[in-house]
């Protein structure tokens, strides 16, 4: 009983700094990532409104542009969800090969 134990063990441990690891690097580039965006549609509205305020832009263009920036924004949104659905997904089938490796050596050791 005490193999079973230590493969249960092994595989607790191993889930732990694989899940760990694939959730710290998702977190870190979504939010360097959408940092950037965020600095980047700042910026742009900043200068359009700049721009609107000097008369270099009538309303519908400016209504335009923000139009346009906020399918850009949904569309990155979107994006994000399905970069993080297939890393749930690489963590799941990291899992199961860990269970695998795991208990395929318990029962040819």
């Amino acid at each position: 009983m005490s193999d079973i134990d230590d493969v249960i063990d092994s595989i607790k441990d191993e889930a732990v700094v694989l899940i760990k690891e694939q959730l710290k690097d998702l977190l870190l580039s979504a939010v360097e990532e959408t940092d950037a965006v965020i600095r980047q549609t700042g910026e742009k509205i900043t200068y359009w409104l700049l721009l609107r305020a000097r008369g270099e832009l009538n309303d519908s263009e400016l209504e335009a542009l923000l139009y346009a920036r906020d399918q850009l924004l949904r569309q990155y949104k979107n994006t994000l969800q399905i970069e993080a659905s297939a890393r749930v997904e690489k963590i799941a089938i990291a899992l199961v090969n860990i269970v695998l490796d795991k208990l395929l050596g318990l029962v040819f050791h």
